[in-house]
Parts: C-alpha cells; sequence; structure tokens
C-alpha cells in the first residue's frame, strides 16, 4: 500500500478466518469469513467482481487500490466500514445456505454501499464530518444504481422507494441540513438525512442533469479531488463544469437546507378549450422550493410529457390535448423528493396501475386502493390484481394491506392467498401469504400452513409455525417443541409459545432473549410483550419488564428513539394485565419502567 488515505481508514482485523481468493483484472478480491461459513463465500460476496468493473466503467476510474478484501467481525458497533482497499462487515452478512434462500437485496446492497466508498470516501475523503454527505450520500445512491445495473430498474426504485418512505416517516430529522456545519458530536451526523435523504438527492441530480453529464460531473469531482479531500462545493463546480449550468439553486436548498416540499395537486378540465390543468400548491413554511417535474398526460393510451420548472407557492399549469385525458400522472420520473396530497380520482389510479411504467406508479396506486377496498369495487379488483403483480414487493404490500376483517374483501382474496400459500416461490410472498391466510381462521387452510413446515426456507417455515398457531394453537404448540435448539426459528418458536405456552415455554422465551445479541433481541420483543400479558407472579413480571427496560436505554437502542416505541410496548403489556389478579402491582412495575426511560439520557 503505497497511495495515500485518511488516518481513519486504516483497520487490523485478526481471527479464525477461512479465506475464499476471487480476482478482478488481476488484483486480488478476497473474502474472509468464519470457517463455518466459508462454503458459502461465493454466495455471499460473488457479486463483488461484477461490482468492481460496473463502477469502474460507470465513474469512469479504476477501482484505484492495489487489492480488495471484504473481512466478517462479531459484535461490531456499525453495519459495516470502509477501510481503503479492506471494507470490515458485521457478523449479519454471513449466511449458510438456507439463510440465502431469504436473502434480499437490502442484505446485498451493504456490499455495493462500501464498495462505492471506495472511490467516495477512500479515494477522495470528505474534507469535514460537515460534509460527510460526499461520502454517505453517495455510498447510498450505489445501492440502487447496482440494483438497477444487476436486478433492472424495478428492484432499484423499489430501493429507492424504501429509503425515501424511511426518512419521511422521521419527524425528528426534518430540520437538518445535508451540510451541517454546526452539530453536537461526530455521530450526529450519520443519520437518515446524511444517507437516506441525501441518497434521494443524488439521484434526483442524476435525473435532473441526465446520467452523461452526471457522471461526467462525478468523474471529474473524482479526477480533480483524488487522494485528497472533498466536499458539497466541489461537487458541485464539477456539476456546473460538465453540465453548463449554474446549480446554486439546486445545492443551496437541498444540500444548505432542510425539509422538503409539502404539496397538494389538484386538476382541472376545461372541454370548451379542451385544456387540462394542474395546480401544485406548496404548503410548507418559510420557503420555496425550485422543483422541476415531468407531468404525463394519457390521452388514448398514449403519454404526451410536459416538462416544467415550479418556482412559486402555488403554480398552475396547463396542457391543451385532443380529448380528457384518462390520466394525469405528475412527476412522471417519480424521483422528487416531497410529500404530496394528490388530490386524483380512484379511477386514474386504477388506469395508472394498469399504463404508467414504473414500481412507484403502482405502488401509489395501489395504496389509494388499499384505502377504499372496503367500499368500492374497482379499488378492490385493483388490490386482487396487485396479489398476483410482477414485482414481488407489490405483492407483499397488497397482502399486508388486505382488510380481512371485510367480508367481501376476505371472500375475494382467500383463494389468491390460498394459493400464494401454498405454491408461491418467492420466499417472502409465501410467508406474508401465510400470515394473512390464517387471519382468515379457517381449519381447511391447516394443512397448507402445516406443509409451510416442511420448507428449506426458515422465513416460510416460521411463518408456517406463527400462522398454525393461529388456527390450531394445540397443533403449533407441539410443532414448536422439534424448533427450539434452532436459532433461525427462536422468533415463531418464542411467539407460539408467548401466544400459548406456560412458565415452562415462557422461560425458553427468557433464555433465548437474553442469548440473543442486540440486533436479534429486537425480533423477540413481540414475544416478550405478549408474555408479559399473561403473566400473573409479580417478581418473574418484573424481571420481565426489566429485561426491557434495560434495552429500551441501550444507546444504540435510544439512539434510533426506539425508546418511545418500548414505552408503547410496555404500556400495552400493563394494559393487558386488566382483571388479573397482580394488576395493580404489575401495572406500577411498568409505570416506574416508563419513568426511568424517559428520565434515561
Amino acid at each position: 500500500m503505497d497511495l495515500p488515505h485518511s488516518p481513519y481508514l486504516f483497520m487490523m482485523a485478526v481471527g479464525d478466518f477461512k479465506i475464499y481468493k476471487d480476482t478482478w483484472r488481476n488484483k486480488e478480491v478476497n473474502y474472509y469469513l468464519e470457517p463455518k461459513y466459508a462454503p458459502y463465500a461465493k454466495q455471499i460476496f460473488g457479486n463483488t467482481p461484477d461490482m468492481l468493473e460496473f463502477f469502474s466503467q460507470r465513474l469512469g476510474v479504476e477501482f484505484p487500490w492495489n487489492k480488495y478484501a471484504q473481512i466478517v467481525a462479531r459484535d461490531y458497533v456499525s453495519g459495516a466500514m470502509e477501510n481503503t482497499t479492506a471494507t470490515l462487515h458485521g457478523e449479519q452478512v454471513q449466511m449458510d445456505a438456507r439463510e440465502l434462500l431469504d436473502r434480499e437485496y437490502q442484505s446485498e446492497s451493504v456490499i455495493a454501499h462500501e464498495l462505492f466508498h471506495q472511490w467516495f470516501g477512500d479515494y477522495v475523503t470528505a474534507e469535514s464530518w460537515s460534509n460527510i454527505t460526499v461520502n454517505e450520500s453517495m455510498a447510498d445512491f450505489s445501492e440502487a444504481l447496482y440494483a438497477q445495473h444487476k436486478y433492472g430498474q424495478e428492484a432499484s426504485d423499489a430501493h429507492n422507494y424504501r429509503y425515501l418512505k424511511s426518512y419521511l416517516a422521521s419527524q425528528r430529522d426534518a430540520g437538518k441540513n445535508l451540510v451541517r456545519f454546526h452539530y453536537n458530536e461526530r455521530e450526529d451526523v450519520f443519520d437518515l438525512v446524511s444517507y437516506q435523504k441525501g441518497g434521494a438527492i443524488v439521484q434526483m441530480l442524476r435525473t435532473y442533469l441526465g446520467d452523461d453529464v452526471f457522471f461526467a460531473g462525478l468523474h471529474k469531482y473524482l479526477t480533480d479531488n483524488k487522494f485528497g479531500n472533498g466536499e458539497a462545493h466541489q461537487m458541485r463546480l464539477a456539476m456546473e463544469a460538465v453540465s453548463g449550468q449554474d446549480l446554486n439553486w439546486f445545492y443551496n436548498q437541498w444540500y444548505f437546507g432542510s425539509g422538503q416540499p409539502v404539496v397538494t395537486i389538484d386538476y382541472g378540465w376545461d372541454a370548451g378549450t379542451k385544456t387540462q390543468t394542474v395546480t401544485i400548491k406548496q404548503t410548507q413554511p418559510d420557503k420555496v422550493f425550485q422543483l422541476p417535474l415531468a407531468i404525463d398526460y394519457y390521452v388514448n393510451g398514449k403519454a404526451q410529457r410536459q416538462r416544467v420548472m415550479m418556482t412559486q407557492a402555488t403554480q398552475t399549469f396547463s396542457m391543451p390535448l385532443a380529448a380528457q385525458p384518462q390520466l394525469v400522472n405528475v412527476d412522471a420520473e417519480k424521483f422528487t423528493l416531497w410529500q404530496k396530497t394528490d388530490n386524483k380520482p380512484l379511477s386514474e389510479y386504477v388506469y395508472q396501475y394498469s399504463h404508467a411504467p414504473l414500481f412507484v406508479d403502482r405502488r401509489e396506486a395501489l395504496d389509494a386502493a388499499l384505502e377504499k377496498q372496503t367500499t368500492d369495487a374497482a379499488a378492490r379488483a385493483l388490490v386482487l390484481a396487485a396479489l398476483k403483480d410482477k414485482f414481488y414487493q407489490l405483492r407483499i404490500t397488497a397482502i399486508q394491506g388486505l382488510k380481512l376483517d371485510n367480508r367481501e374483501v376476505a371472500k375475494a382474496a382467500a383463494p389468491i392467498l390460498r394459493q400464494l400459500a401454498a405454491t408461491e416461490t418467492e420466499n417472502h410472498v409465501r410467508a406474508t401469504a401465510l400470515i394473512a391466510l390464517s387471519q382468515l381462521k379457517d381449519k381447511k387452510d391447516e394443512k397448507i400452513l402445516t406443509a409451510a413446515l416442511g420448507s428449506q426456507s426458515y422465513l416460510v417455515q416460521g411463518a408456517g409455525l406463527e400462522a398454525l398457531g393461529e388456527i390450531n394453537p394445540t397443533a403449533a404448540l407441539a410443532r414448536a417443541k422439534a424448533f427450539e435448539n434452532d436459532a433461525h426459528l427462536g422468533q415463531a418458536v418464542t411467539t407460539v409459545y408467548a401466544q400459548q405456552g406456560g412458565p415452562e415455554q415462557w422461560n425458553y422465551i427468557r433464555t433465548t432473549y437474553d442469548a440473543a445479541s442486540g440486533r436479534n433481541k429486537y425480533g423477540l420483543i413481540g414475544a416478550l410483550t405478549q408474555m408479559l400479558g399473561r403473566l400473573n407472579d409479580p417478581t418473574a413480571f418484573a424481571e420481565d419488564v426489566d429485561r426491557l427496560q434495560k434495552l429500551a436505554v441501550s444507546p444504540q437502542f435510544k439512539a434510533r428513539g426506539y425508546d418511545k416505541m418500548m414505552i408503547n410496548v410496555l404500556q400495552k403489556g400493563a394494559e393487558a394485565q386488566a382483571g388479573k389478579p397482580n394488576a395493580a402491582q404489575n401495572q406500577a412495575t411498568v409505570a416506574a419502567a416508563v419513568q426511568a426511560i424517559q428520565q434515561s439520557k
């Protein structure tokens, strides 16, 4: 190693590793795993050479280092770390053959993320923590970029959509600038703004400039600042140099400003002039965002695109058309970071689901239909169609959104759910269908649920056991015993035991919870909470509350704002005690724990 790089990117790993040796362009590409997982090294990390080739070509800068290694370590404080030439991964990246059957791209995306840091983070390093966006937002962006290359546009769009929604759901981050010159601690900048929001902003810039200009800008930024430091202004200057545009407006509102547009969208059709209008109103306080938008007007099955620039708080755009459109699709490229209320009629959402080309088009239409599935036949038909959508994540969304307590919805969905639960080849969809099917409480479905217990997929097997617990609790309790020693099924076993078991099974839940690592404890919270609602013994109750309280005040848990979730969980456990002999004492225990969590720092 004779090339310069930042001191914080040094790392030494010592352990009992098996090394799988791969190559790319005659450079070593090695994977260091625990011996148990060495046989699966190629399945876990095998796309790394393809990532190296893809990123090198896309950026026009060949991977700059003499080799690349990926090392897996236990109890690592973060998910992964982009040490120069040697990425360190937490143990969660290791999987055996059965676990790999259930792996989604979300698990693989960290491999792309850390590799992209070898350019954005190591080759050019953020000038300060204030400018961490040029490291982390870029690496976050790379996850969807590689998904697009390897798995297609829908996988990429779904990945982006998930991250965008996670940012928008976090109100505590809304007031933070992407570039922050003032913060209390360095760790404060490693948040949903620097990662998820920042990645969405990079994607917006890519869409606005177009791929040729955007990637030329990244190339210039890297080559101008190689083996040195970079910041957002230098990224802006590189993009301006290759595009010939002044991009201060974009960087000022997205990098050096906070928040996002909050908009309402309304529509009007003038039959006399055959003109369609779209009125967009920004309702967020203090400032107006400048928004480049594409609007698609579908007339007689064909889309006409209008490109507009929104610069005012309320703006109306007009389009003369041959006939009233079947659909007006605002933000047709689906890249704008905003919160919107779209007052589009359901009929247009139905048309959008069938005719608009993108994953987000169908997801938005499905969300609209799910809201009206119990009262509108067209909405219900869309939801049923989505149960068979070509992309598996939309099938999952449709299943999870079914209101099966409605008689008409349940009757229409039941045959499809049975088919999905019995024959679906995508494990996440099948597992979701099994859980949904159990909500119908139909004894004749027991055969389908029992068959799932023989699946090689842990996800399907666990869902089958939990679902069986809803249909035949006695059978589920008996079958769960055989899975007690399989850690992969621990959550399913503890769920059945919490709902149907007694003191003997509850001790298993406690033992499993105590033995789990911090990350794996999260999945057991539900079972422990259900058990709280059924406990009578005040001593055991207090011990279990203490378990949850300690997790709630742990730095890793509290930093994510999960302490508030734990308070809600404990309070539900207290409510479930109502009417039990020791309810007053147990509820007082919860009240004291809640107070302690609230007062913790």
